[in-house]
């Protein structure tokens, strides 16, 4: 799709350099500026899509919950305790 809007944009933007009245020329320029935009958040929404991580990887609740209590049970006991000096 975002190929289509810059092959629109392209169009668009060589009817306003080939115009001959001023309404042409705007609407080829209108038609130039928003295909244009849409192509550009076209791409970047691809390209961040291609760095994404897939919801399949992603972790749920019964995961976090789990992780959540082996952490707790894991945690040491003398966390606060000061540090000893040996001689």
């Amino acid at each position: 799709m975002r190929w289509i809007f810059v092959l629109v944009a392209l169009f668009g933007f060589a009817i306003a350099f080939s115009a001959k009245t001023p309404g042409t020329l705007g609407l080829g320029l209108v038609l130039g500026l928003i295909c244009l935009f849409g192509a550009f958040f076209g791409f970047a929404a691809e390209r961040v899509a291609s760095s994404a991580r897939p919801d399949a990887a992603l972790l749920t609740d019964k995961d976090l919950n789990v992780l959540r209590a082996s952490m707790r049970k894991s945690a040491p006991t003398t966390q606060n305790a000061p540090p000893t000096q040996s001689a």
